[in-house]
């Protein structure tokens, strides 16, 4: 999901347009299916939206998030239950599913700039739904190549990009008719794909290649392979610069796209590096560390690396508005402090004889419900003031 600053269309995969607000970097962890949202302005955890559908389940496996320009609505694919669901980022909670076909495996999603489709990779079916979003349907699937896991949206939306890991090939189909109209020949297993912000060209990883090929859409014509680190997947543009995340050497390998070679030395992240998401200015790079439950904060300029640690299993990026979330939990009123009355409303909710809409800031985790932490939090906030 990309070009210069776009959500990840799944790990490794990049679109451009749909992600319009910037304020907050939503995180997709594997494990349990939550998403992490951070406040970029602060590199601080703002809240976490639970994935109430995976509770129970022993390998729940989401794998790839995206989320609309408005943040109004998003979309989780789930590789092991073959289900796509629909959520409400800022509501912070899932609020459906789409019908889907059973034993499918989605592997990678990318919403249409204009946010009208959404394209679903489906690894165990060699073929691309797409989801029209008003109706929440499946309303086409396209035949591709072996093993679909990278899906990519040109920014003008007139061409989609499937990367087919077992045939070593990229699909481009047609978007107004969804006609497939050519196959070429990648590196080997192509993991992850961005499309430049002219249209014009798509960077693809070769995770079995330690390579990128550069494919010039008009033309089908693709370069010689630009060697990177082990295992590339995810790749992302920040203006003349390509960030490509090597899973098993733990760094990034940044490609000059105008001399199409790497420059300067890899730059070192986290364990297992998966997706890497770059900001609309370009001027930092986020990435998802799945191994090391980290997102590395990269600036482009001087290739300075901060981290943001405890975030769970991240294996998706995206961006987004911020979901508004109560500074003090527990203040109903929004007066700035926490009173006795407040307090026992709080218990209440919490013993379900009060609904959550009689007090939202006391849900600060988004789970609908208020817990025996929430209710901590709140008394600590009576006795000892809100936050300034």
């Amino acid at each position: 999901m990309i070009l210069v600053a776009t959500a990840l269309a799944a790990p490794g995969s990049t679109m451009a347009g749909p992600a319009a607000a910037q304020d907050c970097l939503y995180v997709l962890n594997q494990l349990g299916g939550s998403i992490t949202v951070i406040r970029r302005s602060s590199n601080s955890v703002l809240t976490t939206i639970p994935n109430t559908e995976c509770a129970g389940a022993a390998h729940c496996s989401p794998t790839a998030l995206e989320l609309t320009a408005s943040t109004t609505s998003g979309y989780v694919t789930r590789q092991d239950a073959s289900v796509v669901y629909v959520i409400d980022p800022l509501a912070r909670r899932v609020v459906g599913t789409v019908p889907y076909p059973a034993q499918s495996s989605p592997a990678a999603a990318a919403l249409s700039p204009d946010g009208a489709k959404l394209y679903v990779a489906n690894l165990a079916m060699d073929s691309v739904a797409v989801i029209d979003t008003a109706s929440m349907a499946v309303v086409d699937s396209i035949d591709v190549g072996g093993q679909p896991r990278a899906v990519a949206v040109s920014p003008d939306g007139t061409t989609v990009l499937v990367g087919n890991n077992r045939d070593d090939s990229v699909t481009l189909i047609r978007a107004s008719d969804d006609a497939v109209l050519d196959t070429v020949t990648v590196g080997g297993h192509p993991a992850g794909i961005a499309i430049s912000a002219d249209s014009a060209r798509a960077f693809i990883t070769n995770g079995n290649a330690a390579s990128v090929s550069v494919l010039t859409i008009a033309t089908r014509a693709v370069s010689a392979p630009i060697p990177v680190g082990q295992s590339p997947r995810g790749i992302a543009l920040a203006g003349t610069l390509a960030f490509v995340t090597n899973v098993l050497d733990g760094t990034v390998s940044v490609i000059d796209t105008t001399a199409g070679a790497v420059v300067g030395n890899a730059i070192t992240v986290g364990t297992g590096p998966v997706a890497v998401l770059t900001a609309t200015d370009g001027a930092t790079a986020y990435v998802a560390n799945l191994s090391s439950n980290t997102v590395s904060v990269v600036d482009t300029a001087t290739r300075a690396v901060s981290t943001i640690a405890n975030i769970g299993t991240p294996f998706d990026l995206a961006f987004g508005a911020c979901p508004q979330v109560a500074a003090c939990t527990g203040d109903c009123n929004g007066d700035g402090a926490v009173l006795i009355n407040e307090l026992i409303l709080g218990v209440n909710i919490a013993l379900e004889s009060r609904s959550i809409d009689a007090c939202p800031a006391f849900d600060n985790d988004g789970s609908g419900t208020v817990t025996i932490a929430e209710l901590v939090r709140a008394v600590g906030f009576a006795l000892n003031a809100c936050p300034s």
